[in-house]
């Protein structure tokens, strides 16, 4: 019972030698775009969370076609409103995309700049009080105090 359990699991897993697979080209479809949160952990939202759409048919149906590489940053091809008959869409990872990465760039500069700022006050602020209270301590061991309500004449 047990062999025959393995028999039928290996000839399962086995290659059909009549069955057929044609092999399939795959063109991009549109821009790279983020991947949504439920997808992040899917292989082709790796390694960057971004995905592009892909177009899959019969290698036959395009064979001058060479696949572009995925760091490619600009659009490959405009979306057609009717896909051709036969295609499978599929997913590619993609790298990077520059606008996502400048917009994140300036927000990280954006807010060096303010932790920058406010650094820089407070640092001000303190030098001031700083001076203002070892100005005080000078005066008052000179004895020149301000506002003692002390006639001196």
């Amino acid at each position: 019972l047990i062999f025959s359990c393995f028999l039928q699991i290996v000839i399962a897993q086995s290659p059909s030698p009549n069955a057929t697979t044609t092999p399939l080209a795959c063109h991009p479809f549109g821009e790279c775009e983020p991947c949504p949160p439920d997808a992040r952990n899917e292989p082709f939202c790796q390694p960057f969370g971004n995905r592009r759409l892909m177009h899959c048919s019969p290698s036959r149906a395009y064979p001058s076609r060479e696949p572009m590489p995925s760091y490619y940053p600009y659009p490959t091809s405009t979306p057609s409103s009717s896909p051709i008959h036969g295609e499978t869409p599929a997913w590619q990872s993609c790298g990077r995309i520059p606008a996502q990465e400048r917009a994140d760039f300036y927000e990280f500069l954006a807010c060096n700049v303010f932790f920058c700022a406010v650094a820089l006050s407070v640092a001000l602020l303190r030098s001031r009080a700083l001076e203002a209270r070892q100005a005080r301590r000078v005066a008052a061991r000179i004895g020149l105090v301000r506002g003692g309500g002390v006639d001196s004449r």
